[in-house]
């Protein structure tokens, strides 16, 4: 591998894993019945959502290029869409623009989402997956009761009135997301000022083991390029000198394989970029119709493979990168309508924040998002080398529904833990 490469990219998502199971070692079956087949809109949520996440993920890469970068297009559009399910006029039409890429409607979308959150946990017995949605707002405040029965239905949402005057409001709030992402996450909500009525919030959770776990003792001291002059140490980890089997698949500016969690239902793909090409060169090839075309064209190959053990926490408002992806009224007092929240009030978005974790080790990998919508009233020569010794993208996903989970970008694996 060239030792030029500027960045480390992280992509995680839900989409259809093209691993083969090694012979006689058969996945346990799956509860779930998800498939495209059978769920269409599932899968055209998923499209949306993939599409949503590649765009809001470039975005923000754009402000700080050099910078790490994770995401959940998951929990992010969830919150937005729980949010969306209140909106009218020109905010509810930019939203959807926005969210559904003029894939779904709002119908659709609301029924997608409710088989989505209960399928998704079914999908591999052997990966830990949690999602859930709340929904907290001023006591006294009188939200409309369809837009709080929509969520309830559609997204499984705990709805709960709160002092909002009280000093221990956020700790309560916290300590939800805190337990939903067991601790990984521990708050989300720093203050809640005078004028804010309702907090929407999504909070998801991933544990998995690799279907083939590393051998920590087999784990090496090496470096990481973060530029042609610059490295840091990191631990290097890999199967020994042997060739290990995978999903593999290559083009000019980039290849990538597929690293399988438990009974192969959810994997990790790593894309790095080739000799002479850079995270911000490939970063431009991450579109859903290539996306989409990628996975199925990979091939089992034989590969030397190797990846640096790293952790990354990761917050951000996402306003301005909303704004700028054709949502901007949603944020604007006087002009913005949610008026489906509640009747009579001028609200409008005051913050959409976003905190993220990932851990990547031997054993397989931990990651956790949440996501908040704050409403305020106005008032490897023959075998392919891959050693991850530079930047990379990777992917974690699932086979039936193609729906992206997180979105990361680690620019340096020795910064955020």
């Amino acid at each position: 591998m060239k030792s030029n490469a500027l960045f480390l990219s992280l992509c995680f998502a839900l989409s259809f894993c093209l691993f083969q199971c090694d012979a006689g070692d058969e996945p346990n079956p799956s509860s779930s019945t998800l498939s495209c087949a059978n769920n269409p809109n599932v899968c055209k949520l998923s499209e949306a959502t993939n599409q949503f996440g590649f765009d809001l993920f470039k975005k923000l890469e754009a402000g700080k290029p050099e910078d790490n970068l994770f995401i959940s297009p998951l929990s992010i559009s969830s919150a937005l869409s729980m949010t969306f399910n209140g909106a009218n006029g020109q905010t509810k039409e930019e939203m959807l623009k926005v969210l559904g890429a003029g894939k779904i409607n709002l119908d659709e979308l609301n029924q997608a989402y409710q088989t989505l959150l209960q399928e998704l946990p079914k999908l591999d017995p052997k990966v830990n997956l949690g999602v859930a949605n709340s929904i907290w707002y001023r006591q006294g405040f009188n939200v409309n009761p369809a837009f709080l029965n929509t969520n309830t239905t559609y997204y499984n949402s705990e709805v709960r009135p709160l002092d909002f005057t009280k000093p221990e409001a956020k700790d309560i709030i916290n300590k939800w997301v805190s337990d939903k992402t067991n601790k990984l996450i521990p708050s989300i909500i720093d203050q809640i000022q005078d004028n804010s009525v309702m907090f929407l919030i999504n909070a998801i959770y991933f544990k998995g083991a690799w279907r083939k776990q590393f051998d920590s003792k087999k784990t090496y001291d090496s470096e990481f390029f973060v530029t042609n002059s610059k490295q840091v140490p990191v631990k290097m980890m890999s199967y020994g000198t042997s060739l290990i089997k995978l999903p593999y698949f290559s083009n000019e500016k980039l290849h990538a394989v597929k690293l399988p969690y438990a009974d192969s239902i959810y994997s990790m793909t790593v894309i790095l970029p080739k000799e002479g090409y850079a995270v911000k060169d490939i970063l431009p090839e991450l579109t859903l119709t290539n996306w989409n075309a990628w996975n199925k064209a990979y091939s089992s190959e034989e590969i030397f493979f190797a990846l640096p053990k790293f952790s990354m926490r990761y917050e951000n408002s996402l306003n301005a990168s909303l704004e700028a992806l054709g949502m901007p009224t949603a944020f604007m007092p006087g002009r913005a309508d949610f008026s489906g929240i509640a009747t009579g009030a001028e609200l409008s978005i005051s913050n959409v924040k976003h905190k993220s974790f990932i851990e990547v080790d031997e054993a397989g990998t931990k990651a956790a998002a949440a996501t908040s919508v704050e409403i305020v009233v106005t008032s490897i020569p023959n075998n392919p080398q891959f050693i991850v010794n530079q930047p990379f993208i990777f992917v974690i996903s699932e086979s039936r529904s193609n729906q992206a989970l997180f979105i990361g970008k680690m620019m340096n694996p020795t910064l955020n833990k």
